[in-house]
């Protein structure tokens, strides 16, 4: 059986392959963020309506949904840096044809190649950090990698709102894949020393003894569960809060964008808080429960019409911030829960795979209900009773997760 130490050099940190492979992430979560402020003008320029437009957003996580945990196992057995580059060279071929995509259907495609990318990207880039990293540093490196999401996504949403009304959605795609192909060169260029050094971390076992391996660690698939709770709750939100705002507010876009931009800041400072928990030794299963009940009570009084509306944006700020210990938690829970060390791409499959079940269903559910009722204020009790699920995940990993680190 192969296994693998974490680094060349257990007791130092190549912190150059962490920010660059930080970047990639960054780069993979932009194509997500691209889209929503965008949304009201492919659907009019397409001719689709709300559920499609959700469809068309949900779409770049369908792979990761189907495939997240065999491509994990998949990246384990040829390589970690060649699925990386993989994955972005997917994106930017998905952006190359969504820039001159003549329909709705051809869209749909598009974006499922950014999929293909996307759960590539991401799956490889918390092994590849969780191998670059010493005991030390890991937690608190996974921790910080989870804000490559709420980075990239902001940045891009705030961009494509500066360059949607004067250069319309075809030109941010358009840039979208520049951005990509620069990246890819860089990563080419920065793990090329790394990849010499990698011939022992490939595990040589069979791919779907290793996906069993994974799955029968009950913790992980826990946490997997929570992440999925989380993810469908917060980017059902962030895809939809934009056409909220321009429907009952009347906003320009520039400032529907700005409001969920400003959420996935303070997300990403909840990434913070829990990488800085968890390098202090908090447990990861206290830290998704506190997210988890931190979103519930913000959901409530986001949907709370009776409240002063400076105080609903604050609590949405804070939505952010609660939402954002999750993702870092979950995701460094995946060399907790790891059967071997060479293993981890396959536990952060699992992770991503929960992730992209959110990212898939999520918007399109809280369409459908947005539709039926005719009004937003009525998907409270889907987003609510997602929160709730996600305290009982964290509380039941528990006893799991020590039994994992006492292991």
């Amino acid at each position: 059986m192969a296994d693998v130490l974490f680094s060349p050099k257990t007791h130092e940190t190549q912190w150059p392959i962490v920010w660059v492979v930080f970047g990639a992430g960054i780069v993979a979560s932009s194509h997500i963020g691209k889209l929503p402020p965008a949304l009201p003008q492919i659907g009019a320029n397409l001719e689709v309506g709300l559920v499609m437009s959700g469809w068309i957003a949900s779409m770049i996580s369908t792979i990761g949904f189907a495939l997240g945990l065999v491509a994990g196992a998949i990246a384990d057995r040829i390589g970690q840096r060649r699925v990386l580059i993989f994955g972005l060279l997917m994106l930017a071929l998905g952006s190359l044809l969504g820039t001159f995509a003549p329909s709705s259907s051809i869209m749909l495609i598009a974006r499922f190649i950014e999929g293909l990318g996307f759960t590539a990207t991401t799956i490889t880039g918390g092994a590849i950090i969780a191998r670059t990293t010493a005991d030390c540093d890991r937690k608190w490196a996974l921790g910080v990698w989870a804000a490559y999401m709420p980075i990239g996504f902001a940045s891009m949403m705030m961009f494509a709102a500066l360059i949607l009304d004067n250069f319309g959605w075809r030109i941010l795609w358009g840039v979208s894949l520049a951005v990509t192909l620069i990246w890819i060169v860089v990563v080419i260029h920065t793990t090329a020393k790394w990849q010499q050094s990698q011939t022992k971390a490939i595990n040589r076992d069979p791919i779907l003894g290793n996906v069993k391996r994974s799955l029968a660690m009950g913790g992980g698939v826990l946490v997997a569960v929570c992440f999925a709770l989380y993810t469908t709750q917060h980017i059902s939100m962030m895809n939809w809060l934009p056409t909220y705002m321009l429907e009952v507010y009347g906003v320009s876009t520039l400032f529907a964008a700005a409001v969920p931009a400003l959420v996935l800041v303070f997300n990403a400072v909840g990434n913070y808080l829990a990488a800085w928990a968890m390098g202090r030794g908090w447990p990861i299963w206290l830290l998704l429960a506190l997210g988890s009940g931190g979103m519930a009570v913000t959901e409530i009084g986001i949907f709370l019409s009776i409240l002063p509306e400076g105080l609903r944006l604050g609590l949405a700020f804070g939505f952010g911030v609660a939402s954002g210990l999750i993702p870092a938690s979950a995701l460094a829970a995946a060399p907790v829960y790891a059967p071997t060390p060479a293993l981890i791409g396959t536990m952060s499959g699992l992770m991503v795979m929960g992730s992209n079940t959110g990212q898939l269903f999520g918007p399109p559910a809280l369409a459908a209900i947005r539709e039926t009722s005719g009004n937003w204020d009525s998907t409270l009790w889907l987003l609510l009773s997602l929160a709730v699920a996600g305290i009982v995940m964290a509380v039941l990993s528990r006893p799991m997760e020590n039994r994992a680190a006492t292991h």
